[in-house]
């Protein structure tokens, strides 16, 4: 009997786009003494394979006219990417408990492979896939899931000192160094955006929005103040939301159930009386960032849900002293308004002190 595992060159399998994954590939054969016998495997490879799965909306849509299956009902799986197949040996012979060693590399398309996406209408899986063979048997497999995030401003070519003395001796940035370079100038807050909330009308002032940048990497929060002084229509409460728009690119689906909204992380304070407020939301770090591909485009936004009145609060002056008591019945309506966030990615290191649904290891027995 042998056993065959993978192994790869970090803890946690999440990857940058672009990155080089290495795997370690190690053959044994169980048995042992003078009872154990010489095994024999024709052949083993290795590939990375991404799937993309395409479900239903939700179970409360109306049926559409062309039947789609449930992803958790009946799994429709296409393969949109796969790398070339790496021979790792050829005949390979085992004597009692000896044990071999391959080494692979395989590096990721920068553009060409979709990001691992756990979405409500569409999936995108991300494996390696590691497949043996004994003389004249069925080919037998195990596969290893991986997480890859969507790189940015790898396109940019880096240029090399004009000394060509110390060309030869400069090294490179990593992915990884040229990805974070590119993300901290991206998020870096340069200047502060401020919108103007109104209801109904222009003249009809609910608050003003302050938010010191709009794009953010995984991990962030993103922070905002409300200042709600001169504010013709008094806010009772309001909510905060960091959610994601799932759109999907498919002729043949309804426009109704093109998109899905799933909520991150929410805040609801009660602004009554207060002259301002703040908020702080969590990007998580198992989240997607912004991406699109020919199926599916992810946005990110924040969005607010805002109580409003148009009566005014009955305030008191007693002196110099304002007071009020609480009215027992408001009449109350509420309205929305969003704007578009970009998220990008964040150190795959960082993402692995939360994620820890991708293991480095996997073995099987042939």
């Amino acid at each position: 009997m042998l056993e065959v595992s993978a192994t790869l060159d970090r803890e946690v399998a999440i990857y940058l786009a672009g990155e080089t994954i290495r795997i370690t590939v190690t053959v044994s054969n169980l048995s042992r003494g003078k009872q154990g016998v010489v095994e024999q495997l024709a052949w083993g490879s290795l590939q990375l394979i991404c799937e993309r799965t395409i479900g239903a909306t939700s179970s409360n849509s109306t049926p559409s006219s062309r039947p789609r299956p449930t992803t958790s009902v009946t799994k429709s799986a296409a393969t949109v990417y796969s790398s070339h197949p790496n021979i790792l040996f050829c005949e390979l012979q085992l004597g009692p408990g000896q044990t071999k060693q391959f080494v692979c590399d395989i590096p990721l398309s920068r553009n060409g492979i979709p990001p691992t996406f756990r979405g409500h209408l569409v999936k995108y899986s991300n494996r390696i896939t590691v497949a043996v063979s004994h003389v004249q048997e069925h080919i037998k497999s195990a596969h290893l899931p991986i997480r890859i995030i969507p790189s940015v401003g790898l396109e940019t070519k880096l240029s090399l000192p004009a000394n060509p003395f110390l060309a030869s001796t400069t090294l490179r940035p990593s992915v990884v160094e040229t990805v974070m370079a590119t993300v901290d100038d991206l998020t870096q807050a340069r200047k502060s955006i401020a919108f103007a909330l109104t209801h109904n009308s222009s003249t009809s002032r609910v608050a003003l929005l302050t938010l010191p940048k709009k794009a953010y990497k995984l991990g962030d929060d993103v922070c905002g103040f409300l200042d709600f002084n001169g504010a013709t229509t008094p806010c009772v409460q309001y909510s905060a939301t960091i959610e994601t728009e799932e759109h999907l690119i498919d002729a043949d689906v309804e426009e109704g159930k093109k998109k899905m909204v799933k909520v991150h992380c929410q805040t609801a304070p009660i602004c009554t009386f207060s002259p301002d407020s703040t908020f702080r939301l969590s990007i998580p770090l198992t989240a997607t960032p912004t991406f699109s591909t020919d199926s599916v485009q992810l946005k990110w936004r924040i969005r607010f849900v805002f109580v409003v009145t148009e009566k005014a609060y009955d305030v008191h002056l007693n002196g110099d002293v304002a007071s009020s008591a609480a009215p027992i019945d408001i009449p109350v309506e509420s309205f929305s308004w969003s704007t578009d966030l970009l998220v990008l990615p964040c150190k795959p290191q960082n993402a692995a002190l939360l994620d820890n649904s991708f293991p480095n290891h996997i073995s099987m027995t042939v």
